[in-house]
């Protein structure tokens, strides 16, 4: 099996929880053992698509991490933690005024485009070495330095009292919504948290095409996306079946197309999915 499996993360659940437990459902129903990774980490509070690779399909995790994404989050005005999300402690308070619709758009719009982003101190960023929420739990302070990422979109989507806001943001991997949040507190002069996340996209996984652990421990096809189902999503580049040799000996091919991912068919039949790379092509996943 060579694919991915579009999951809905349960709250609570770990990324790596996820993972264990994919693994332990295809190995039950394959008998055998089968090499799973997830396709970018989502915070145990946060729910929603979390891509699972399966097979060589782990080889493509790369691409997945740097493809936008758009959540769901709920921000509260007025009281900040220290995680920057529901689980954390408050660190500061403040009363909030009377804030317009208008006034909040206005600051969010004011996020779009390019900017710089400084990460929770409890986040999986590595500080010499060392994750900076093991440096936090241990009273330490981590420098972190600000990440430059990118802001598509930005809305108000529905405002549950002057104090707390739900929005959608469509943003670059890498992008910390915690942060945003903080930040978007900031502009406003308040302190803010983010007190609720889920995830609606990553590249071709969306929402309404993921699936629970249940559904895909009832049904193996649900929430699945082949390899060759992936392809549809890519730009095409056929091969004639006098070349298949030497693509399944590894050899790489001339292309014309520009650096990234392709979905290579021999004959007009799904091969795999290859990168293209400085005008050559190899083969990185596909179904043996």
């Amino acid at each position: 099996m060579n694919g991915f499996f579009n999951i809905i993360k349960p709250i609570g659940w770990s990324s790596s929880d996820l993972v264990i437990k994919v693994r332990g459902i295809l190995r039950r129903r394959t008998g055998q053992k089968v090499k799973v990774g997830h396709l970018g980490t989502l915070d145990p509070l946060a729910t929603g698509v979390l891509g699972v690779a399966v097979g060589s399909a782990t080889k493509l995790f790369d691409y997945f991490l740097t493809k936008r994404k758009t959540y769901v989050a709920t921000c509260v005005l007025g009281k900040q933690t220290d995680t920057l999300d529901e689980g954390g402690a408050v660190v500061a308070q403040a009363e909030v005024p009377a804030i317009s619709d208008d006034a909040l758009n206005e600051v969010l719009a004011s996020f779009l485009g390019e900017i710089e982003q400084v990460p929770p101190v409890y986040s999986a960023k590595s500080i010499g070495g060392v994750r900076a929420y093991k440096l936090a739990h241990k009273g330490q302070e981590p420098e972190l330095k600000p990440c430059r990422v990118t802001i598509y979109a930005c809305r108000l989507l529905e405002r549950l009292s002057n104090e707390v806001f739900r929005f959608e943001v469509e943003c670059s991997g890498g992008t910390y919504i915690r942060s945003l949040c903080r930040d978007i507190g900031a502009k406003l002069g308040l302190p803010a948290y983010m007190s609720a996340l889920t995830r609606t996209k990553n590249g071709v996984m969306t929402i309404e095409n993921a699936a629970s652990l249940e559904e895909i421990e009832q049904d193996e096809n649900s929430g699945f996306f082949s390899l060759e189902t992936f392809g549809k999503s890519l730009k095409n580049v056929d091969f004639s079946e006098d070349l298949r040799k030497k693509i399944e000996n590894g050899i790489k091919m001339e292309t014309s197309e520009e650096n990234g991912l392709i979905c290579v068919t021999v004959g007009g039949a799904f091969y795999g999915i290859g990168e293209a790379k400085d005008g050559a092509l190899k083969i990185v996943a596909r179904d043996k």
